[in-house]
C-alpha cells in the first residue's frame, strides 16, 4: 500500500453485517473541505439510495483525527492522490508518495468516520455522515474501509461524483472502470469513457486500491460542474445510469423529497450559489 502509516480505527458494529453474494459497494462520500459546498452530488445520490432501500447502518468506522486535511491552496501538486486513466478508459494506480510539509498544516483535521449501510438486498452503502471527504493519504483510508467491504463479499465497487476535467455537456454522463469488460459494460449503456486522464481525490483512488489490491472491480459514474445546488439534473443522471449499470435502482418520490428538503435546506441557510454551467442550452 502507501508509504503512510496505516490510520488506527476503531469499529461500532451496530447489527450483523450482510453476508453478500459477489455484492456491490456504493461509495456516496461528500466533497474534500475546500468544495463541500458546491460538489455535494454524492452526499445527496447516497442519501437518496439509502432512503429508497430503507438502508440502515450497521458498522461505524471511527478514527483519531491524526492526519491533517490540507486545504489545496497549502498543497504541492505531488501530495493529491489521483488514478490514471489510459487511452481505452481502464484506470489503475501509479506510483505515489505522500508527503506532509507540518509548518503547512492548517487548523482543521480530518477525520475517518464513516458508516456501511444495509439493506435487504446484495449491496451494501458507504456514507460519511460528518465531515468531509480526506484529501491526503487516500490508499490508507480505501485499504479501511475496502477490508470491511472484502470480508462481507463485495467485488464490485461504485463510485459517483463530479469530474475534474470538463470536455463534455453536463446532460452526459461520463465514467471509466478499472476493467476491459467493466468499460464494455458503460459503453452498453451509453456512458461517456473518459480517456487519457487523471482524476483525483478520495472517491477515484478507492477505485485502484479497490482493483489492485482487493480484487474489485471499479466503476466511475460522473457528472460535470457547474449546476446549481441541489444538483437535480446530474443526480438524476447518475442515479439512472448507476441503475442501468448495477441493477440498483431508486424510488422517484424519494429522490423529490430529497431535493425538496435540500432546496428549503439551502434557503434557511442563505445559500444563493450562481450557475457557472458553461454547457446551458
Amino acid at each position: 500500500m502507501s508509504n503512510s502509516k496505516l490510520l488506527i480505527s476503531n469499529l461500532e458494529v451496530i447489527e450483523n453485517s450482510p453476508k453478500l453474494q459477489n455484492g456491490k459497494l456504493i461509495v456516496a462520500f461528500p466533497s474534500i473541505y475546500m468544495f463541500d459546498e458546491f460538489y455535494s452530488h454524492g452526499k445527496i445520490l447516497g442519501q437518496i439510495i439509502a432512503s429508497s432501500h430503507n438502508m440502515r447502518p450497521f458498522v461505524k468506522v471511527w478514527c483519531q483525527d491524526v492526519y491533517p486535511d490540507i486545504p489545496l491552496q497549502y498543497s504541492a501538486p505531488d501530495q493529491i492522490d489521483f488514478i490514471e486513466i489510459n487511452q481505452y478508459g481502464i484506470a489503475s494506480l501509479p506510483d505515489f508518495e505522500q508527503r506532509v510539509d507540518t509548518k503547512q498544516i492548517p487548523y482543521h483535521t480530518q477525520n475517518c468516520h464513516a458508516e456501511f449501510l444495509r439493506g435487504n438486498e446484495n449491496f451494501v452503502l458507504l456514507t460519511k455522515p460528518e465531515g468531509y471527504a480526506p484529501c491526503l493519504f487516500l490508499r490508507d483510508y480505501s485499504e479501511l474501509y475496502l477490508k470491511i467491504a472484502k470480508e462481507i463479499g463485495v467485488t464490485e465497487v461504485y463510485t459517483v461524483g463530479t469530474r475534474l476535467a470538463e470536455v463534455s455537456p453536463r446532460g452526459k454522463a461520463t465514467g471509466y472502470a478499472t476493467s476491459e469488460e467493466a468499460i464494455q459494460i458503460l459503453e452498453k449503456n451509453s456512458v461517456t469513457i473518459m480517456k487519457n486522464e487523471a482524476a483525483p481525490y478520495f472517491t477515484n483512488v478507492i477505485l485502484g486500491v479497490a482493483s489492485e489490491h482487493y480484487e474489485m472491480t471499479g466503476f466511475r459514474i460522473n457528472s460535470n460542474h457547474g449546476e446549481k445546488p441541489p444538483y437535480e439534473d446530474s443526480i438524476r443522471k447518475m442515479l439512472e445510469t448507476l441503475s442501468k449499470i448495477s441493477g440498483i435502482g431508486y424510488d422517484k418520490h424519494v429522490f423529490d423529497w430529497v431535493m425538496n428538503d435540500w432546496i428549503s435546506s439551502l434557503k434557511l441557510g442563505g445559500s444563493d450559489i450562481e450557475s457557472d454551467d458553461r454547457f446551458r442550452n
